[in-house]
């Protein structure tokens, strides 16, 4: 049986614990067989909220403190983190005192490993994570660690290439039927109440595309395809499409709308409701095709905007040519009306 004394208090986070500053314990000696260590131990039960579901402990104390977690969830009680994704960074980091601890394997082992607590103290990172002082020394080896991997411009070059199975794939036909040169003006057919948005990243979720737009007024449909990058978001009134395209700026008149949900900028036109691909190897190569024209969108609104910046400047400097030629002239009028004048 677990060595845990009746006097011990149980090794639990804050998170576990609640927000109840007058938390009542129900303790069970020999209640349950430790997850770890196989041993029986005292087991304690309580309710982070009144009213609430119980929560109870998984583990004894012995090995909770060996390994510096709580004995409800797992977590490091210092960072919070599963202690196998902890002794696994501190490893890649190559902190001391981690390079040679290793949780034990089998249930033989953990045995001896727990019955021993004073010549096993700690286990993998607990010996870091339960001395605060470390964390500095943690943090620039992760960091050195991190600065040695391949830049993020890397990877996502890297998931910017296709398969060759997939690159090989015709889509041509499916891609002349989007709108992607479309604008957010009010289009002739009154019947017309769909938007076409494109740009859509992997870590958009669609109800967040569906709150959007709901403020507008009532979807009939949203049909959001990650693969493909795309979406169509389908209004039950005109009036309401309409709002909704009118609040979307247009940072090139004739163009495809600009917004931004969650930081994520996406494309918006008017546009009837299209395939995106029937198999998913489709909608990954129409995805890729979303992606080029994003960046050429992105390069022709720069382009005009640099245009436009510097014909303001020419137009600015024009005025300021006229009136400095005109100044010479004012002058010479009034010279010549000073000498003209009589006393």
């Amino acid at each position: 049986m677990s060595a845990d004394n009746k006097d011990d208090v149980p090794a639990v986070c804050e998170t576990c614990l609640g927000p109840n500053p007058y938390l009542q314990m129900i303790r069970e000696r020999g209640g349950l067989e430790c997850k770890l260590c196989t041993r029986p131990f005292t087991v304690y039960k309580w309710a982070p909220v009144k009213n609430g579901p119980f929560k109870h402990t998984i583990i004894c104390l012995t090995c909770a403190k060996q390994r510096n977690c709580c004995q409800s969830c797992l977590l490091d009680l210092t960072y919070g983190i599963p202690i196998q994704l902890r002794d696994a960074a501190l490893k890649m980091a190559g902190v001391d005192g981690v390079q040679g601890a290793s949780e034990p394997k089998n249930e033989v082992s953990k045995l001896y490993v727990a019955n021993n607590s004073e010549r096993f103290k700690s286990i993998g990172g607990a010996a870091v994570t339960s001395n605060r002082d470390k964390a500095k020394e943690i943090l620039e080896k992760l960091a050195a660690v991190k600065g040695n991997r391949p830049s993020k411009s890397a990877n996502a070059q890297k998931r910017d290439t296709l398969p060759q199975h997939i690159e090989n794939i015709d889509v041509s036909k499916i891609v002349s039927k989007l709108p992607f040169n479309g604008s957010l003006e009010p289009p002739s057919n009154p019947e017309l109440k769909t938007l076409f948005i494109f740009g859509v990243d992997d870590s958009l979720p669609e109800y967040k595309i569906t709150e959007f737009f709901e403020q507008f007024g009532k979807l009939k449909s949203v049909n959001c395809q990650h693969g493909a990058r795309c979406a169509f978001v389908t209004f039950t009134r005109r009036v309401d499409a309409e709002a909704a395209a009118k609040s979307i700026s247009c940072p090139i008149s004739g163009q495809s709308g600009l917004f931004l949900i969650e930081n994520i900028p996406l494309r918006v036109t008017w546009g009837k409701e299209r395939s995106l691909g029937t198999t998913n190897r489709e909608k990954l190569k129409v995805g890729s095709i979303v992606t080029k024209f994003l960046k050429k969108l992105s390069k022709n609104s720069m382009n005009t905007t640099k245009r436009t910046n510097e014909e303001q400047t020419n137009n600015n400097e024009v005025k300021r040519v006229k009136s400095d030629t005109r100044k010479p002239a004012k002058e010479a009028d009034f010279e010549k009306t000073f000498k003209n004048y009589e006393y």
